[in-house]
């Protein structure tokens, strides 16, 4: 009993340092420290160097971390991984059991393969959590690609992604379009 007690009041202070939202509201996530939603001021990206690229703004942070900004606000956060000399399945094999951990399972797991000419070929893997919906207008996403011609080489990738002042996807513009807003 007396366990207990000491267990509801070390919680007080935490519960009194969460934000308080309207019933049903779900906050906006994060990624690496950083939450979709906020302004290029909020996530201290004036600092970053940034290159505008589809009506977009790409910044590089720290710890190969891109943010991605739409009209000023936050609405994807890309984590890349090295370079490695390994397969896509290979790479998706080896994080899919924290990822699932995390995140829960993914709505699908796609590969296509493609070759380029001369015994070269080009695969991708990507896993998707969504649908988004009105009500939670993000997803996360793992893509890995791997080349192989005479030496095998993969990149991957997991991304937080937004649909909060319109996308240039189609799924980003129905979301949209159900919340009320006009795509750019």
């Amino acid at each position: 009993m007396g366990h207990d007690i000491k267990l509801y009041l070390l919680a007080i202070p935490t519960l009194i340092l969460q934000p308080l939202q309207p019933a049903g509201a779900q906050a906006l996530p994060t990624l690496r420290g950083y939450r979709l939603g906020i302004t290029q001021r909020e996530a201290r990206a004036l600092r970053l160097p940034c290159q505008p690229m589809d009506a977009r703004l790409h910044c590089d942070a720290p710890d190969s971390v891109h943010l991605i900004f739409e009209r000023d606000t936050l609405t994807d956060i890309r984590v890349d991984f090295g370079v490695q000399p390994t397969a896509a399945h290979e790479r998706w094999f080896a994080v899919a059991d924290s990822l699932i951990a995390l995140y829960g399972e993914p709505d699908s797991v796609r590969t296509t393969g493609d070759p380029i000419g001369q015994g070269a070929a080009m695969t991708s893997l990507r896993a998707i959590w969504g649908p988004l919906t009105t009500s939670k207008p993000w997803g996360y996403r793992y893509s890995a690609t791997d080349m192989r011609a005479d030496r095998l080489a993969s990149i991957a990738d997991f991304s937080l992604e937004g649909c909060l002042v319109g996308g240039p996807s189609a799924p980003c513009a129905r979301v949209i379009k159900q919340l009320g807003k006009k795509p750019p």
